[in-house]
């Protein structure tokens, strides 16, 4: 590869990084800890949303690469951002759904926490064969980029709650500049890849995914609207963050994330076109 190649790849890796520190350090300093044990209050709706989440989402998509023959990249791809729960955007959903916020953002802190463990077993159990997954590595990653940051802003937010409150609208914005650099970024250097992936069936599989994931989401999330509304939503939209982040330093081959991004995207304008139809 050529030096541009490899420093386009280097500030990929580095401005996803920035993203998915800032995001989880200012989504730690906005949740309280009230609403995360409120969150774990309704025992029978969280256990369902953890299987929903869990195990039905990434089975539900070894299942449709199972069927659909798609190549081992591509399939990894997949799976990666199947089997990370707890998209950030799920409190920013249930907002525009005028759903409840507090459940959304208890639910998506505990699927962040318990992702250190499930992810790396979920990629274990269902990447391809011929794919090398160091589980061991994955939940470092996780942990050090994930729950570390997350736990640090719950903390402070805790401990100091004014110095909590003035941090999180810089950290906020840090967030939503490199989210949106890194969309430009990605588009970018990943240009060619992107446009391989519209001629496949990738994109047919996702939207596919993202309507069986709201689906689950909308049966097991309970009587309530507001708690059901979050439930599809916070289903469908997959932790884009994480699942980049270990696609850019977890995996070498670049088609692994283009179909991270190319399914975010359809996750998130899915789940996010039906929150705002919610309203």
């Amino acid at each position: 590869p050529t030096m541009e190649a490899i420093s386009g790849d280097a500030v990929v890796e580095i401005v996803t990084t920035v993203f998915v520190l800032s995001t989880m350090f200012s989504m730690g300093l906005k949740l309280s800890v009230t609403q995360l044990f409120g969150a774990l209050r309704d025992r029978q709706l969280l256990s369902k949303s953890l299987v929903v989440n869990l195990v039905a989402v990434p089975v539900v998509a070894y299942l449709l690469i199972r069927m659909v023959p798609v190549g081992p990249a591509y399939a990894t791809g997949f799976l990666l951002l199947a089997v990370s729960p707890g998209a950030p955007f799920g409190p920013k959903f249930a907002e525009m759904s005028d759903s409840d916020i507090a459940f959304a953002s208890g639910l998506m802190a505990i699927l962040c926490l318990l992702s250190v463990v499930t992810i790396p077993i979920s990629l274990v159990v269902l990447a391809p064969g011929d794919v090398v997954v160091d589980p061991v590595a994955i939940g470092r990653m996780v942990l050090e980029i994930q729950i570390v940051p997350l736990l640090a802003g719950l903390g402070l937010s805790y401990l100091y709650p004014a110095f909590g409150d003035r941090m999180y609208a810089p950290i906020q914005r840090l967030s939503d500049i490199s989210f949106v650099g890194l969309i430009v970024l990605l588009v970018v250097v990943y240009s060619g890849e992107l446009r391989s992936l519209i001629g496949t069936e990738m994109l047919a599989i996702s939207a596919v995914a993202v309507g069986l994931s709201l689906a689950l989401g909308y049966l097991f999330g309970g009587p309530v609207r507001e708690r059901r509304e979050v439930l599809a939503t916070t289903t469908a939209a997959r932790n884009a963050a994480i699942a980049l982040f270990i696609a850019t330093a977890g995996f070498s081959n670049p088609d692994v994330l283009t179909v991270v991004l190319g399914f975010s995207f359809v996750s998130v304008v899915g789940a996010g076109t039906l929150a705002g139809a919610w309203r």
